[in-house]
């Protein structure tokens, strides 16, 4: 999958001002696939503030590497709220970072709920939770998802 060159501008900005902060960046990916990871390690310098991640497609690993809740996502699917921000806080957690993104979706192209997306970012200071309805086919989803992921992880860590 290629990155637009404004993806790669916001990662650009995200590093410079977690290097400045002296700042740490993990993620944990369920519907983006490792893609997240990907545009983060191809700007140079990546490796002074991104610790790695997880990428978290099945149930049992959210669980047992991410530490979310398996009532959680029996009572509300891994598609949820609490579930994107159990995946932040547990990476955030488990590779301790100041920062962590999280993402967790319906790519399809199969499902009554393709496009449904929810992205998480964990800060010391809060986890903020959001829910898009991205439309296209699995390709562009993914696209729409990486691209809103760090366009709010950018938001959050200029705070």
């Amino acid at each position: 999958m290629s990155f637009s060159a404004r993806d790669q501008l916001i990662i650009q900005q995200i590093g410079r001002i977690l290097i400045s902060k002296t700042q740490t960046l993990s993620v944990a990916e369920s519907c983006t696939g490792g893609q997240i990871s990907s545009i983060i390690t191809s700007v140079s310098g990546s490796s002074d503030y991104f610790r790695g991640g997880v990428i978290a497609y099945s149930n049992q690993v959210k669980i047992n590497q991410l530490g979310v809740s398996v009532n959680d996502i029996e009572r509300d699917s891994a598609v949820s709220r609490k579930v994107a921000g159990q995946m932040a806080e547990g990476i955030k957690n488990k590779l301790q970072t100041n920062f962590a993104i999280s993402t967790t979706g319906y790519a399809g192209p199969k499902g009554e709920k393709v496009g449904q997306v929810l992205i998480a970012i964990a800060s010391s200071k809060k986890t903020v939770i959001n829910e898009y309805f991205f439309e296209g086919k699995r390709q562009k989803i993914i696209k729409q998802t990486v691209a809103k992921a760090l366009t709010l992880l950018l938001g959050e860590i200029k705070n």
